[in-house]
């Protein structure tokens, strides 16, 4: 049997590390390129790719066969030029007051929201003497980003008015798309299409994550792949069989850095918050809130040792937390120790945690601070 401890990539100089499995994600790719074909998958790497490294995971997606990129604002983009990359990016964001000017120095396709935009967008264009290439957001009812159907006629007729604007496509996002009840979500779809139909965009988009494996008719000229790129099932309750081929990318390990002898009655970290019913052995590792590790799973959470669960006992610290290791004998100084991922047989995945949480894998994987390196692992070298 292989434990996490046979195979650790440990970050110098770091109390804990994440690693980040780029045979995992092309296999993802490869998961998304089927099931969307033949529409094409941009890699949605915004918030530094989800928490596990945007000019890393951009290069891995692209070489595995994603044509494009999605960030949310102009410095993600702006990163991602610099290191190299030179595929389409798409901002999904606002364009604010400072970034049109960048938006054509670095050839970023942008999202329109307003003629005022539109505008600011041609001078910078020309300024540049390149055209922008620009999508129009039609809302579908998340009343988040997105323009009325009516809005995006008008906003349409404005952009091509303009000789340095290049209105590229057009696309909404569905609110819906993981429920089991899909009639929301296809009847937004219907709408959209109709107000496509009369926009005229050469390439349309619709569908994230949630709708590639349950509103597949949505995927359009591409779907845009995000947690599901990592390895994270949008939408586990509707046990998708091609979904639960996706695989994990994220493993976040640390170490046993001290081991303690606890009496039974002695109580463990800060406000006594528990108290051991037995004479134990607590493992000290290094990992704590200030990592991303969320204090609410302070004494109902567990890591992996060696294969196994330990759990957390007491409060769990800034920098450290302490799991007991009295069911795991063999448990030394030194030991790997598996926050999120797998070791042996068992796994901690991001469903798990954030199901202790009551919130949703995006937030545990964008909650891991960048004190945290992330460590690329790539055993198909």
């Amino acid at each position: 049997m292989t434990h996490a401890s046979d195979s650790a990539s440990r970050a110098t100089s770091a109390t804990s590390w994440a690693e980040i499995d780029l045979q995992a994600l092309r296999h993802n790719v490869e998961v998304l390129r089927g099931q969307a074909h033949p529409a094409a998958v941009a890699a949605v790497v915004k918030a530094d790719a989800y928490g596990h490294g945007a000019v890393t995971v951009a290069s891995a997606a692209l070489d595995a066969g994603a044509t494009s990129l999605c960030v949310f604002t102009v410095p993600e983009a702006i990163e991602l030029r610099q290191a190299g990359i030179d595929a389409s990016i798409l901002c999904m964001g606002p364009i604010l007051a400072d970034d049109p000017e960048s938006v054509a120095r670095f050839d970023i396709a942008a999202v329109v929201e307003s003629a005022a935009t539109a505008n600011r967008l041609a001078e910078a264009g020309e300024a540049a003497a390149r055209a922008i290439r620009v999508h129009i957001n039609i809302d579908s009812g998340m009343q988040r980003y997105g323009l009325p159907h009516e809005e995006a006629l008008d906003l349409a007729a404005t952009i091509r008015s303009h000789e340095w604007l290049e209105l590229e496509a057009v696309f909404t996002h569905f609110p819906e798309a993981g429920n089991a009840d899909r009639g929301p979500s296809l009847d937004a779809f219907r709408r959209f299409q109709r107000t496509a139909d009369q926009i005229h965009a050469p390439i349309r988009h619709a569908a994230a994550s949630a709708a590639v494996f349950n509103l597949p008719e949505a995927s359009l000229g591409f779907v845009r792949a995000g947690i599901a790129l990592y390895g994270a099932d949008p939408a586990p309750d509707l046990a998708n069989p091609l979904a639960a081929e996706l695989q994990p990318v994220l493993s976040w390990r640390t170490t046993l850095l001290a081991i303690r002898q606890v009496a039974r009655g002695e109580s463990v970290s800060y406000a006594g918050l528990w108290t051991a019913d037995r004479d134990s052995r607590i493992g000290v590792t290094g990992v704590g809130y200030a990592d991303g590790l969320a204090r609410r799973l302070s004494s109902h959470g567990h890591m992996l040792v060696r294969g196994r669960r330990a759990p957390i006992r007491g409060a769990i610290c800034m920098d450290s937390a302490m799991i007991d290791l009295t069911e795991i004998p063999e448990a030394v100084v030194g030991d790997v120790v598996t926050i999120l991922g797998a070791d042996g047989t068992d796994s901690i995945g991001a469903w798990d945690i954030a199901g202790q949480l009551d919130t949703i894998p995006y937030e545990i994987f964008t909650g891991i601070a960048a004190r945290v390196p992330r460590v690329a692992i790539d055993e198909s070298d």
